[in-house]
């Protein structure tokens, strides 16, 4: 559950940390560091766990739709910390496999579950700065020195920053703009981005413009190697709002009071504060484990819905483009496996065969039609899953 600190589920009211996967049992203090819980050695020893219902995922980026999928085969609900999957066509396959199994997956940005977030929602519908015009969100901090085999700069792991802490800024102006549209979120129509990457080809930092369909421009910025602002602004015809630190609801992850300042046409300035003060990642445990007892496979609004999270991967997927980034770890040479990071199965018998006049090899009843394949990886999901099933006419 949430994040390396036991107090995120220690605070909420439903959540109750069982246990600890581990690679390495032996790690230092991982009992000391989660009192009660008990520590469990690999992962799938977790998901074979019937005493657990729910799993945490908080492995490298690399690994959140191979153990999301497991954990559906499982029969076990997620939460998975951000980004869902290293693109959408993987959030896909990892939808796919709970909607199979009838389990809850929701994508871990604990800042849309906490109470600044519904006043933030709240202040916009009421028209306070009038009509929503312009958005700036930035998450950027710096790591200092370029380090090639750190998770954070390595391509392997899919570091840089537009997967560690892009999405919070992407995500954060879908929801305004859709606020503004009286809708749980909105994609933007257009998508442009840049970055500077390093040595290993992943961005040290980034930007980009989302335009949206009720006009809103948003300017979005994230980083690994340059320590950015991170206040959210939002222009309206009225005045403005701004929120620091907006990710930690001003605070740190332990306690996040939720401080809003409203600055009119004027210049007059009124602060607003939520006032909160419990733990803030203890929102997401209890919104998952709400979205559970209420047999939803989904988190509610202003959680992130499937759509919601499908929605964002597909602007991280257009800023990556943009910026030239294809991760080693999504190339020919490296994905050999399927997206449950398992060797490709024999061609199976789901999709029946049948016999061409004059082709000696029978063909399978249902054929694939065109795709254009954005990239190896995306295509080699569909492939490998229909011929599983049984598929090999294309």
């Amino acid at each position: 559950m949430p994040r390396p600190s036991s107090g995120g589920v220690a605070g909420s009211k439903h959540g109750v940390l069982a246990a600890i996967a581990t690679h390495d049992p032996n790690k230092p203090n991982p009992a000391k560091d989660f009192p009660g819980a008990k520590i469990v050695h690999g992962y799938d020893a977790l998901l074979a766990d019937p005493e657990i219902d729910a799993v945490y995922i908080a492995v490298p980026h690399t690994g959140h739709a191979e153990w999301a999928i497991k954990a559906a085969e499982a029969g076990k609900h997620v939460l998975v910390e951000k980004p869902f999957a290293l693109s959408a066509f993987e959030i896909d396959a990892v939808f796919h496999a709970h909607r199979k199994a009838g389990t809850f997956a929701g994508e871990a940005f604990m800042y849309r579950l906490h109470p600044q977030t519904a006043k933030l929602a709240e202040l916009i519908a009421s028209g306070v700065i009038g009509d929503v015009r312009m958005i700036q969100s930035s998450f950027g901090f710096s790591m200092g020195k370029f380090q090639p085999q750190h998770r954070l700069f390595a391509s392997d792991p899919a570091g840089g920053g537009i997967l560690d802490v892009g999405g919070y800024p992407v995500s954060m102006s879908r929801f305004i703009a859709g606020v503004a549209l009286g809708k749980p979120f909105a994609d933007p129509i257009k998508v442009s981005g840049t970055a500077k990457l390093n040595a290993e080809g992943t961005d040290d930092w980034a930007a980009a413009v989302l335009t949206f369909e009720n006009g809103i421009v948003a300017r979005v910025s994230c980083a690994v190697m340059v320590n950015l602002d991170n206040v959210l602004r939002i222009h309206g015809s009225e005045g403005r709002i701004e929120v620091p630190d907006f990710w930690f609801a001003g605070g740190d992850r332990d306690k996040g009071v939720g401080k809003i300042d409203i600055v009119k046409k004027d210049g007059s300035r009124e602060t607003i504060s939520v006032g909160e003060e419990r733990h803030v990642y203890s929102f997401e445990a209890d919104a998952a484990a709400e979205a559970i007892f209420a047999k939803r496979q989904e988190l509610a609004s202003p959680g992130m819905s499937w759509a919601d999270s499908s929605g964002n991967a597909r602007v991280l997927d257009a800023r990556r483009k943009d910026a030239g980034i294809e991760y080693s770890i999504e190339k020919p040479a490296k994905r050999v496996n399927t997206s449950a990071n398992r060797p490709l199965g024999p061609n199976g018998t789901v999709i029946p065969k049948r016999s061409i006049p004059n082709l000696p090899k029978q063909a399978s009843a249902a054929a694939l039609g065109f795709e254009d394949f954005k990239t190896f990886a995306s295509g080699a999901i569909l492939l490998d899953a229909f011929w599983e099933k049984g598929g090999n006419l294309f």
